[in-house]
């Protein structure tokens, strides 16, 4: 026998709703989540790219010369943040990483590594995925940072014709 649960309004002790459904069964959520669209829902998409070759030999992180800028909807919002970049790293690689224009600090799970032993290797398209929770409704930006593995070759990053991308996905808590 299967269970049926029919519910015309969700309510919390205090009897403040949480939820309602109408009669075509649509759940709509009350308060912030409401204005939200519920929990875990993309509430947004900022996309930036990035077309400028760039090289560096340099064994320190860099800027990147690609950021995305995102004003949260509310404070408990999450950011998901993903770069991808074409590369042709020669002779060692780069690290990369995304950071807040706030910090230096690379935001969770950010950072990426692309090795490589032939300079005659071809564009990599790399990937990386960072985690923030801003906790803030104010514009919020995000920035490549890279450098050099060897210092010693310099690296193509972002071929005119494979432009880099950057996005700020904002996800409801």
């Amino acid at each position: 026998m299967a269970s049926v649960l029919r519910f015309d309004n969700w309510q919390n002790s205090d009897g403040t709703s949480i939820a309602t459904t109408d009669a075509s069964g649509n759940i709509s959520f009350a308060g912030s989540l409401g204005a939200t669209g519920g929990v875990g829902k993309i509430l947004q998409v900022v996309r930036a790219t990035d077309t400028t070759d760039r090289t560096t030999s340099s064994a320190t992180v860099i800027d990147a010369g690609i950021s995305v800028t995102i004003t949260p909807t509310s404070t408990s919002s999450s950011i998901i943040v993903i770069w991808s970049v074409n590369a042709r790293p020669a002779n060692g690689g780069f690290v990369w990483q995304l950071i807040t224009d706030s910090s230096n600090n690379s935001i969770s799970g950010s950072k990426g590594a692309v090795g490589s032993t032939n300079t005659n290797d071809g564009l990599l398209l790399s990937t990386v995925f960072g985690y923030d929770t801003p906790a803030t409704t104010s514009a919020t930006t995000y920035k490549g940072r890279w450098r050099c593995e060897t210092q010693v070759p310099a690296v193509l990053l972002n071929a005119s014709s494979y432009p880099g991308q950057m996005y700020a996905i904002e996800v409801s808590a």
